[in-house]
């Protein structure tokens, strides 16, 4: 039996079965999330895919193989000029390395507001075959990059630049200068008082504190300046200024800004703004010399109570190695023994008697000699040493005052971050208590500004120094903010004129009229009214006619040592003292 073998498939079967796969490559490339581009060494479309074809908005019925690209880009909707552009660049220049672009599309005919969408190609070589163009939507990516830089640049809570993005932008700024430009300037912006205030007040009430300096500083700036939040206090602005005068009215008009009074549910909060400024290219042509020559002058201005601004110098470095000695010995001086208390007596300008003495406090510094307190208080509160000075004052003083005429009072300066501490009332308590002096005797002498903080704290403590029946005093009186408030907000046993009023012999009669006008508040609302900084004769006149109630200054006395002032006491109560006065 004769048996044939399979029968086998016609020609024609077997193409079609061999067009099926084509088909399906075909499909599955269309149907990919990624468009594809295929072109030869001419140019010349080999392949489009449909996903390439939407991105593009190109009209997908268009006949597009064996078309040149670069006469396809005008037709494509979502392409735009500069699209357009960077696009035919990339095709005509491509060579044998691979080329990535970010493209941003028309919105198109999306709803008003749309935001563009974005483009990414990617074209590599096919050796000698042409080149492979991949594209794929973007703009979900894009807005996730633009929304990480946006987060890891900024300051979350004032949204200013954060320090990093900040030193970014101005060592560009710098590279960009020309020698005809106006020198850029670097300032920082230190708010000494803010911790203290954020610890008392709350974060809450801090961070909307940050928010109105912020406003403030905004209210200042030109339009091109920089402005950065490097830290919880201090903030940073880059700019540029035609000399350093104009700089310098910039940082003046910042701290009057910063240093006027905030209103925070309904209380009066001040800040103490300092500024550090240093200019290129004379003082740092790159941002990191800059930024820390800005920080050394910032360093120097908090020393400095006058104007609260420092221009950085050069002899500045050497200025804060010595800064650098001086912390290391006052960290040692307390417990050394280096520190003594001279006394200035306050006499009443009537009887011509002594009512009671100032406690002024001097460093004895072996390496430095006599240090006046003007040269180490502020830098013993920035190092947090404000405390247990402060203690220590309180102590020797009330023992010292044990030793004079009963009916003389101790005064004592006491510093606003006493109060804040929470702690004061109780370290007067144990002063009194260890040295057996009456609380009448010892008055603790406060500035208006310690006020207009007007945390619970301040407040709590006066009410507590008033309960122990310590006298209170409020010190250089009307040369802060609101002066005639604070007498109506809490009981003060005197006041004490600032010295700034106390007019020179040939002065004119303005600042005689503020003392009178003072001296007549004190005497309506029983206080007695205390005049600093009296030097003469002639001014010690001038201050009996204006009506103050007591004196005190180098007309009567320098300070004096402990050991000198009963003799002082004895003198200033002598007939013939009182003649002279």
């Amino acid at each position: 039996m004769n048996h044939k073998g399979p029968t086998l498939p016609s020609r024609p079967a077997s193409r079609a079965r061999a067009a099926a796969p084509d088909g399906l490559i075909s499909e599955s490339l269309d149907s990919a999330p990624v468009g594809l581009i295929v072109l030869d060494r001419a140019h010349d479309v080999r392949l489009l895919t449909r996903r390439a074809a939407d991105l593009l908005g190109l009209d997908t019925r268009a006949k597009r193989i064996g078309t040149k690209l670069l006469r396809l880009l005008p037709r494509c909707r979502g392409l735009g000029p500069d699209a357009m552009t960077s696009f035919a660049t990339a095709v005509t220049e491509a060579g044998d390395e691979a080329t990535q672009l970010l493209l941003t599309l028309q919105p198109g005919d999306g709803p008003r507001g749309t935001r563009p969408r974005s483009l990414s190609l990617d074209m590599r070589p096919a050796g000698a075959l042409g080149w492979v163009l991949s594209l794929e939507d973007a703009t979900q990516t894009r807005q996730a990059q633009d929304w990480l830089l946006e987060h890891v640049s900024t300051d979350p809570l004032t949204g200013l630049w954060n320090r990093q993005h900040f030193m970014l932008m101005l060592h560009d700024v710098l590279l960009s200068v020309r020698q005809a430009d106006p020198a850029p300037f670097m300032v920082l912006i230190g708010l000494r008082s803010f911790k203290h205030l954020n610890t008392m007040m709350g974060a809450a009430t801090g961070d909307h504190l940050l928010r109105l300096a912020t406003d403030r500083i905004g209210t200042c700036l030109h339009e091109d300046d920089m402005l950065a939040r490097f830290s919880g206090e201090e903030f940073a602005i880059a700019g540029t200024r035609p000399n350093e005068r104009q700089c310098t009215e910039f940082c003046r008009s910042l701290i009057e800004a910063l240093a006027t009074p905030y209103l925070i549910d309904s209380h009066l909060v001040t800040l103490n703004p300092h500024i550090g400024l240093a200019q290129a290219p004379a003082e740092g042509c790159s941002a990191e010399t800059l930024a820390a020559n800005a920080a050394m002058a910032l360093l120097e201005a908090r020393s400095d109570t006058a104007t609260n601004m420092c221009v950085f110098e050069p002899g500045l470095g050497e200025r804060a190695q010595r800064r650098r000695a001086m912390e290391f010995d006052l960290r040692q001086a307390l417990e050394r023994g280096e520190f003594e208390l001279f006394y200035q007596p306050q006499v009443d300008v009537h009887r011509g008697r002594v009512t009671g003495l100032e406690a002024l406090i001097r460093w004895r510094s072996p390496a430095r000699g006599m240090v006046p307190p003007v040269q180490f208080i502020s830098l013993a509160e920035q190092m947090g040493l404000i405390g247990g000075i402060g203690e220590w004052v309180l102590r020797e003083a009330c023992r010292e005052a044990m030793r004079w005429p009963a009916d003389v009072t101790v005064a004592v300066n006491a510093s606003p971050l006493q109060f804040e501490s929470g702690d004061f009332a109780g370290a007067v308590a144990d002063a009194l208590a260890s040295s057996l002096l009456p609380a009448s005797r010892l008055e603790i002498e406060i500035t208006e500004n310690l006020l207009l903080r007007d945390t619970g704290t301040v407040m709590g403590t006066l009410a507590a120094l008033h309960a122990q029946g310590v006298r209170l005093v409020l010190d250089d009186f009307g040369t802060g903010y609101a002066s005639l408030s604070q007498l109506s907000r809490f009981r003060f046993d005197k006041i004490k004129i600032d010295r700034s009023f106390i007019s020179p012999d040939d002065a004119s009669s303005q600042n005689s009229a503020i003392v009178r006008s003072i001296a007549a508040l004190g005497h309506s609302l029983g206080i007695p009214t205390t005049a600093e900084g009296v030097e003469t004769t002639t001014q010690l006149e001038q201050i009996k006619a204006d009506g103050c109630t007591l004196v005190q200054g180098y007309v009567f006395s320098r300070p004096v040592p402990a050991n000198e002032v009963s003799m002082l006491i004895d003198r200033l109560r002598c007939p013939a003292s009182q003649e002279a006065a």
